[in-house]
Protein backbone atom coordinates (compact mmCIF):
# COMPACT_ATOMS: atom_id res chain seq x y z
CA UNK A 1 0.00 0.00 0.00
CA UNK A 2 1.45 3.08 -1.08
CA UNK A 3 0.47 6.05 0.74
CA UNK A 4 0.58 9.19 -1.11
CA UNK A 5 1.71 12.32 0.60
CA UNK A 6 -1.37 14.49 1.25
CA UNK A 7 0.65 17.68 0.86
CA UNK A 8 1.55 16.93 -2.71
CA UNK A 9 -1.91 17.96 -3.89
CA UNK A 10 -1.57 21.49 -2.45
CA UNK A 11 -1.00 24.36 -4.79
CA UNK A 12 1.85 26.77 -4.41
CA UNK A 13 1.35 29.98 -2.38
CA UNK A 14 -0.02 32.86 -4.43
CA UNK A 15 1.04 36.31 -3.29
CA UNK A 16 -1.50 39.13 -3.55
CA UNK A 17 -0.99 41.87 -6.11
CA UNK A 18 1.24 44.73 -5.07
CA UNK A 19 -0.58 47.64 -3.50
CA UNK A 20 -0.85 50.45 -6.02
CA UNK A 21 -0.06 54.01 -5.04
CA UNK A 22 -2.64 55.31 -7.48
CA UNK A 23 -5.40 56.27 -6.91
CA UNK A 24 -4.73 57.56 -3.41
CA UNK A 25 -7.13 57.06 -0.60
CA UNK A 26 -9.86 59.71 -0.05
CA UNK A 27 -8.02 61.16 2.92
CA UNK A 28 -5.06 62.08 0.70
CA UNK A 29 -7.41 63.80 -1.77
CA UNK A 30 -8.90 65.88 1.03
CA UNK A 31 -5.45 66.75 2.32
CA UNK A 32 -4.31 67.78 -1.19
CA UNK A 33 -7.35 70.05 -1.63
CA UNK A 34 -6.81 71.66 1.78
CA UNK A 35 -3.11 72.18 1.05
CA UNK A 36 -3.96 73.75 -2.32
CA UNK A 37 -6.46 76.11 -0.69
CA UNK A 38 -3.89 77.04 1.95
CA UNK A 39 -1.28 77.82 -0.70
CA UNK A 40 -3.79 79.87 -2.66
CA UNK A 41 -4.75 81.83 0.46
CA UNK A 42 -1.08 82.45 1.31
CA UNK A 43 -0.43 83.64 -2.23
CA UNK A 44 -3.31 86.13 -2.10
CA UNK A 45 -2.23 87.32 1.34
CA UNK A 46 1.39 87.84 0.23
CA UNK A 47 0.26 89.74 -2.84
CA UNK A 48 -2.00 91.94 -0.74
CA UNK A 49 0.85 92.54 1.74
CA UNK A 50 3.22 93.47 -1.07
CA UNK A 51 0.72 95.78 -2.76
CA UNK A 52 -0.08 97.47 0.55
CA UNK A 53 3.60 98.13 1.27
CA UNK A 54 4.42 99.35 -2.23
CA UNK A 55 3.54 103.06 -1.60
CA UNK A 56 5.55 103.06 1.63
CA UNK A 57 8.57 101.48 -0.04
CA UNK A 58 8.34 103.93 -2.92
CA UNK A 59 8.16 106.90 -0.52
CA UNK A 60 11.19 105.64 1.40
CA UNK A 61 13.07 105.10 -1.87
CA UNK A 62 12.29 108.66 -2.97
CA UNK A 63 13.34 109.95 0.45
CA UNK A 64 16.69 108.19 0.15
CA UNK A 65 17.13 109.64 -3.34
CA UNK A 66 16.46 113.11 -1.94
CA UNK A 67 18.95 112.51 0.85
CA UNK A 68 21.61 111.36 -1.61
CA UNK A 69 20.86 114.30 -3.88
CA UNK A 70 21.17 116.67 -0.92
CA UNK A 71 24.51 115.16 0.07
CA UNK A 72 25.82 115.52 -3.47
CA UNK A 73 24.45 119.01 -4.04
CA UNK A 74 23.52 120.67 -0.73
CA UNK A 75 20.93 123.22 -1.81
CA UNK A 76 18.81 123.18 1.32
CA UNK A 77 15.87 125.20 0.02
CA UNK A 78 15.38 123.00 -3.06
CA UNK A 79 15.76 119.83 -1.03
CA UNK A 80 13.34 121.15 1.56
CA UNK A 81 10.71 121.93 -1.07
CA UNK A 82 11.13 118.48 -2.64
CA UNK A 83 10.91 116.90 0.81
CA UNK A 84 7.76 118.85 1.57
CA UNK A 85 6.21 117.68 -1.70
CA UNK A 86 7.15 114.10 -0.90
CA UNK A 87 5.52 114.32 2.53
CA UNK A 88 2.37 115.85 1.07
CA UNK A 89 2.12 113.21 -1.69
CA UNK A 90 2.69 110.45 0.85
CA UNK A 91 0.03 111.88 3.16
CA UNK A 92 -2.43 112.07 0.27
CA UNK A 93 -1.68 108.44 -0.55
CA UNK A 94 -2.11 107.09 2.98
CA UNK A 95 -4.77 109.37 4.44
CA UNK A 96 -8.21 110.46 3.20
CA UNK A 97 -7.81 113.36 0.78
CA UNK A 98 -10.39 115.58 2.49
CA UNK A 99 -8.36 115.47 5.72
CA UNK A 100 -5.02 116.37 4.14
CA UNK A 101 -5.42 118.38 0.94
CA UNK A 102 -6.33 121.74 2.48
CA UNK A 103 -3.89 121.70 5.40
CA UNK A 104 -1.03 124.17 5.54
CA UNK A 105 1.08 126.00 8.11
CA UNK A 106 0.60 125.03 11.73
CA UNK A 107 -2.42 122.84 10.92
CA UNK A 108 -0.21 120.81 8.56
CA UNK A 109 2.44 120.41 11.26
CA UNK A 110 -0.20 119.38 13.81
CA UNK A 111 -1.47 116.75 11.37
CA UNK A 112 2.09 115.44 10.94
CA UNK A 113 2.50 115.37 14.74
CA UNK A 114 -0.78 113.51 15.17
CA UNK A 115 0.08 110.88 12.57
CA UNK A 116 3.60 110.39 13.92
CA UNK A 117 2.64 110.38 17.63
CA UNK A 118 5.29 112.99 18.41
CA UNK A 119 5.75 116.75 18.63
CA UNK A 120 8.82 116.84 16.39
CA UNK A 121 7.06 118.63 13.54
CA UNK A 122 5.41 121.47 15.45
CA UNK A 123 7.99 121.86 18.21
CA UNK A 124 11.15 120.30 16.77
CA UNK A 125 13.12 120.29 13.54
CA UNK A 126 9.96 119.73 11.50
CA UNK A 127 8.97 123.38 11.95
CA UNK A 128 11.15 124.18 8.96
CA UNK A 129 8.51 122.55 6.71
CA UNK A 130 6.03 125.34 7.45
CA UNK A 131 8.61 128.15 7.32
CA UNK A 132 10.75 126.99 4.39
CA UNK A 133 10.33 130.12 2.25
CA UNK A 134 11.25 132.49 5.04
CA UNK A 135 14.32 130.68 6.35
CA UNK A 136 17.73 131.41 4.93
CA UNK A 137 19.87 128.77 6.63
CA UNK A 138 18.25 125.35 6.94
CA UNK A 139 21.34 123.17 6.51
CA UNK A 140 21.49 122.25 10.21
CA UNK A 141 17.92 120.98 10.26
CA UNK A 142 18.25 118.87 7.12
CA UNK A 143 20.39 116.16 8.72
CA UNK A 144 17.79 115.66 11.47
CA UNK A 145 14.82 116.04 9.13
CA UNK A 146 15.49 113.01 6.92
CA UNK A 147 15.27 110.40 9.73
CA UNK A 148 12.20 112.19 11.12
CA UNK A 149 10.42 111.99 7.77
CA UNK A 150 11.35 108.32 7.36
CA UNK A 151 9.95 107.57 10.81
CA UNK A 152 6.79 109.49 9.89
CA UNK A 153 6.32 107.53 6.63
CA UNK A 154 6.57 104.21 8.46
CA UNK A 155 4.27 105.33 11.29
CA UNK A 156 1.70 106.86 8.95
CA UNK A 157 1.64 103.68 6.83
CA UNK A 158 0.93 101.58 9.92
CA UNK A 159 -2.00 103.77 10.97
CA UNK A 160 -3.88 103.75 7.68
Amino acid sequence: MTTENPLSNLRDIHLPEAVSSWPPAPGWWILAVLLGLLLLFCGFWLRHWYERRKPRNEAIRLLKELQTEHQDNPQALTTLRNLSQLIRRTALTFCPQEKVASLHGSAWLEFLDKTSDSKEFSQGVGQVLAQEIFRKNTDNEMTALFPLVQKWIIKCHQQY
